[in-house]
């Protein structure tokens, strides 16, 4: 794979070899950017950042002296925890990095609250390969699908309503790929790509959930 993974001071840390599209909601660098590395960030659940978390997170990646400019998100369950899944056919790789959280699990359309909890669910996909912008927007939904029926499989209930959840009050997806053409113009599951996320994310999520349950 082109890029690398590390665990260092509570943080996955993914560093592209180039600048690689990243399309994400993350706390610092969300949207659609070009970043040289993702992180994913094990806060203290006893205490509260003292800066915001685009601040803080931003300051971490110096400190840690990663490569910027850097996407980063944040997390309240144990790098302990991470689970990695890759999936290869004919070139194409993907790689799904999953840290799962259940504590602040909810539904779509559960009433809202003003109260959040640490459990989040953090997922980042990255695909070897370039992806036109209407091809990663398809793969995000892809990983949210596969995301949400993970946790209709398991029965995870909203922490506010008696509903299956199909997610957390805090989640985040964030798809990264290289830029560049020739590109992938679609992702559905009629491609090989889309089975390759769904896949890998549905077996991230397995195996995440069990160790959330288990803890």
């Amino acid at each position: 794979m082109p890029w690398t993974s590390t665990v260092r001071d509570r943080t996955l840390i993914v560093t592209f070899p180039k600048w690689y599209r990243v399309l994400s909601w993350a706390p610092l660098g969300g949207g659609t950017v070009e970043a040289r590395t993702i992180l994913n960030h094990q806060v203290d659940i006893h205490e509260h950042p003292p800066l915001e978390p685009e601040i803080y997170l931003r300051n971490l990646a110096r400190r840690l002296d990663m490569p910027f400019p850097v996407v980063g998100l944040m997390t309240g369950v144990s790098m302990e925890r991470l689970v990695r899944k890759v999936g290869q056919h004919a070139g194409l790789t993907i790689e799904c990095f999953a840290t799962v959280g259940l504590s602040n699990a909810l539904a779509a359309g559960d009433p809202a609250t003003y109260e959040e909890h640490l459990g989040t669910i953090n997922l980042i996909v990255v695909v070897s390969r370039p992806l036109t912008p209407p091809a990663m927007i398809e793969a995000v939904q892809l990983v949210t699908e596969a995301k949400t029926a993970a946790l209709i499989d398991a029965a995870i209930r909203s922490t506010v309503s008696d509903t299956v959840a199909t997610g957390t009050g805090t989640d985040c997806i964030a798809l990264a790929c290289p830029g560049g053409a020739p590109a992938y113009r679609y992702c559905g599951k009629h491609t090989k790509l889309g089975e390759l996320i769904g896949r890998g994310v549905s077996e991230a999520m397995r195996e995440g959930i069990r160790k959330a349950t288990t803890v």
